[in-house]
């Protein structure tokens, strides 16, 4: 599914929601226009929320030896003293690690 499908599927349903919060609808959906395909919506909610939770920043894991280690199982190195010398970002999967 592509952003531009998800941006438009969640905009139906911010829609769907708006009309019944002001008592705009009358709840046959089965008749509405805005009414979309429950497996596509699933699949919407599944990849909006998995591009949400890859944007937080993750706090990294210490080994039992000497270095770090990124949730997804990436070697991050080994904290040096000060920010400098920190790696910002996993270079596997992108999230930003959050040292402190």
């Amino acid at each position: 599914m592509t952003i531009q499908r998800m941006v438009e599927l969640l905009k139906i349903e911010h829609e769907c929601m708006q009309r019944k919060s002001h008592g705009d609808c009358n709840w046959q959906c089965g008749d509405c226009e805005l009414v979309q395909n429950d497996g596509e919506l699933h699949e919407m909610y599944e990849n909006v929320i998995g591009l949400m939770e890859a944007q937080e920043s993750v706090q990294p894991i210490k080994s039992k030896g000497v270095g770090y280690w990124c949730k997804c199982g990436w070697y991050l190195g080994i904290r040096y003293s000060g920010i400098n010398g920190s790696v910002k970002y996993c270079a596997n999967c992108g999230r930003k690690v959050k040292w402190e």
